[in-house]
């Protein structure tokens, strides 16, 4: 066989275009993944967000809702946990309104804190 007439890659040649390609892959996959977590996560915190304010413009529709209350409510198919505490001013003018979210075991993915000044 006569080596210059042949033509094509060598088999190192294909194995290093391989092996390349395939850390290339190896690391494209990593960075998808990581981004499908962190917008799994985003999601979950703006559902809670959605949570915390629906809670919120109860308490402020009502001057009966300014009280400890906790509760569950069902958000964008996930099912929170939320837990409101009113704080009353010592000038009796003013109360401070926390609301906090949790969901599956996990306490806190939302904090929200407004307040509402009293009549």
């Amino acid at each position: 066989m006569n080596k210059l007439n042949s033509t094509g890659f060598t088999l190192i040649e294909v194995l290093v275009a391989l092996a390349i390609l395939g850390f290339v892959f190896s690391s494209a996959l990593k960075i998808f993944s990581s981004n499908a977590l962190v917008v799994a996560t985003l999601e979950q915190k703006t559902m809670a967000s959605f949570v915390a304010e629906n809670i919120l413009v109860q308490t402020f529709s009502f001057n009966d809702e300014l009280n400890y209350a906790t509760g569950t409510q069902s958000q964008g198919g996930f099912l929170y946990q939320w837990e409101r505490k009113v704080l009353f001013e010592q000038d009796g003018k003013s109360a401070q309104i926390n609301i906090a979210i949790s969901s599956n075991g996990i306490e806190d993915i939302y904090q929200l804190t407004s307040y509402k000044v009293l009549q």
